[in-house]
């Protein structure tokens, strides 16, 4: 009896340790969307300018939600790491301010004009698809922080208000998914934000998550069309000067979602060769941190993290391909938290959303 205590002790202790250690990690990354979202310089609008009155308006014009962070995804992304931490570490040190800056920033108004702006000229295709991938994952946390058994009622309901009034922009962004993806003949298959895979991944998974089966169905077809005959990626090639995305893990991590486990196990297989596997089972070097563009390449630690980690979960835990996915995953993960306090705003805008998506993926 003495010996099963001190196990269930040890054990609980364990348990204490990461739960702590989850939130000290959380806290930490939580502070730079939290800072971020409000700052509205320096600010890259990617906006097509019709006319003069156009070329006047102010990011926070444009968008009253997400104008800060740099650029639109950043923004929306950093808001979902928001949400995403109420709902990990609801009693958190910041989570007044957490819920104070999200409470600010959804409105329904607010939400309604960053609806609008998608059908004002040349704004259909605006963020298309990588905005829109990180658009609907922020509503499917939300969606998640509501009807999470563990949320405080209080903060449940403020969530449930948030989703509902995100509510025109998500469907803004379906429609457009919809009359996009028969168009969408080719895959486009860069490591940076118009990375097909990816954007579908993140879809598929608000899909699932809303029930929007029809979506789904469509999401599902159309990753089989393209990628289901892939072989022999040249894994070789990555990553190219600016990635933040492995294109070849992208897609991987997008196929694990749509094909059954024997089926996506032969694929894998034959999409891989074993030399382009360790290939990118080396993390990036990345030779200037306070370059915005170089410091893309810590993202790609991250990213290649969490898709490695997820892919491994696709395999029988003790085969070689999960042990190897699984090393790699922690290498990538712990040079990217090494780096990601190291750069200077071209990072801090953005990668401590990544760096928490490898970390939730990882667990």
């Amino acid at each position: 009896m003495k010996k099963v205590a001190v196990l269930i002790f040890l054990l609980l202790s364990s348990a204490m340790g990461s739960r702590a250690q989850d939130v000290a990690t959380l806290l930490r990354l939580a502070r730079m969307p939290l800072k971020s979202i409000g700052v509205e310089y320096p600010n890259k609008t990617g906006q097509v300018i019709n006319d003069e009155a156009d070329a006047r308006l102010t990011p926070s014009e444009l968008h009253p939600v997400f104008y800060g962070s740099f650029d639109w995804h950043s923004s929306v992304h950093s808001h979902w790491m928001l949400v995403h931490t109420l709902r990990k570490a609801p009693d958190i040190a910041i989570r007044d301010s957490i819920v104070a800056a999200l409470d600010h920033s959804f409105t329904a108004e607010k939400l309604r004009t960053e609806a609008a702006y998608f059908d004002r000229p040349g704004g259909a295709s605006f963020e298309r698809t990588y905005g829109w991938a990180w658009l609907l994952k922020l509503d499917e946390e939300l969606l998640r922080l509501a009807t999470d058994p563990a949320t405080a009622p209080s903060l449940a309901a403020q969530a449930d208000r948030w989703h509902r009034d995100m509510a025109p922009l998500t469907e803004a962004i379906v429609a457009r998914w919809k009359a996009y993806l028969p168009k969408m003949t080719y895959a486009d298959r860069i490591g940076t934000h118009s990375n097909s895979a990816f954007g579908m991944s993140f879809a598929l998974d608000w899909a699932v998550a809303t029930g929007e089966r029809d979506f789904e169905q469509q999401l599902r077809q159309k990753a089989m069309d393209i990628y289901a005959r892939d072989k022999a990626v040249p894994a070789d090639w990555e990553p190219n000067p600016t990635d933040f995305f492995s294109p070849s893990l992208m897609e991987a991590d997008l196929m694990r979602r749509v094909m059954p486990a024997e089926a996506y196990a032969e694929w894998f297989g034959q999409f891989f060769t074993p030399a382009g596997l360790a290939h990118l089972c080396v993390p990036p070097i990345v030779s200037d941190l306070n370059d915005y563009h170089i410091v893309h390449l810590v993202g790609l630690s991250f990213s290649r993290a969490w898709c490695m980690a997820a892919i491994a979960k696709s395999f029988a835990a003790d085969s070689a391909v999960a042990r190897q996915l699984r090393e790699a995953a922690v290498v990538h993960y712990e040079q990217g938290m090494q780096q990601i306090f190291r750069s200077n705003y071209g990072g801090d805008h953005w990668l401590g959303t990544f760096a928490a998506y490898a970390y939730e993926e990882m667990k």
